[in-house]
């Protein structure tokens, strides 16, 4: 389910079938810097190519907008963005 990580539909929130189990999904909606970096179109396209192919993540090292969203993902699903 990683091309449909939160941000891929905004304004969905915790509503998307199959992902009001995830926890923190509604504390990470709710952090204002990661709403305003899914507002970045440059972020969100990193994102969803490191969504569908985590290898991609060192495209992205240097941008520390698209860290930033990763590490802050990372954190509250334990690892698993």
């Amino acid at each position: 389910m990683p091309g449909n990580f939160p941000g891929g539909m905004p304004g969905m929130g915790g509503a998307m079938p199959g992902m009001a189990g995830m926890p923190g999904l509604n504390e990470i909606l709710s952090d204002p810097e990661v709403l305003a970096a899914m507002q970045d179109p440059e972020v969100m396209v990193a994102f969803q190519d490191v969504a569908q192919n985590p290898a991609n993540m060192s495209k992205y090292q240097s941008n520390p907008k698209v860290m930033n969203l990763i590490s802050k993902l990372s954190a509250k699903f334990g690892g698993q963005a």
